[in-house]
């Protein structure tokens, strides 16, 4: 969370001249993995490529209940993760308000198992490449719904507000 709000305040003093968002998503994979992001646009460092720097937070949790009275215990993990996304909507020639993109960048995991026995946390027990594809459609100049698919949620629906 911390790495998200720090992205957030320096942000606009990065990307001041471009357009930024904030979104939430819901992973339809692993029985839901909620996130948010923030994503600013840096195609102005870049030569004007349509480029963005997405980060993210995102959250997946489990519980069950083991048979024969032994407890039940719950399973989660938090991800943070930072990622190039690059739009090709302007390479596509589709619609104004479709914008597919795809994105690549890394992220770290902490996982932690809790039950009668206690709580088990393990710190950036692992992370590795982020993969994203998706599309985006614009509702309204402001609000987008996004559908993509990565390596962290699977199968994500979501909604973007731009600023």
């Amino acid at each position: 969370m911390a790495m998200l709000l720090s992205a957030f305040v320096a942000a606009p003093a990065v990307a001041a001249d471009g357009k930024n968002s904030v979104g939430v998503n819901y992973g339809l994979d692993l029985n839901g993995v909620f996130g948010i992001q923030g994503e600013f646009d840096i195609s102005s460092m870049v030569n004007k490529a349509p480029v963005s720097v997405q980060v993210f937070w995102k959250n997946y949790s489990q519980s069950y209940t083991l048979c024969c009275g032994f407890g039940t215990y719950k399973y989660s993990y938090n991800g943070f993760g930072a990622a190039a996304i690059y739009d090709f909507s302007s390479v596509a020639k589709l619609d104004k308000k479709i914008k597919p993109y795809a994105g690549l960048g890394l992220y770290a995991l902490n996982a932690s198992l809790s039950g009668p026995g206690g709580t088990f946390t393990t710190a950036a027990d692992t992370g590795g490449l982020y993969i994203t594809g998706g599309v985006r459609y614009a509702l309204t100049p402001q609000f987008a719904a996004d559908l993509n698919y990565n390596n962290i949620g699977g199968l994500t629906i979501g909604a973007n507000f731009s600023f």
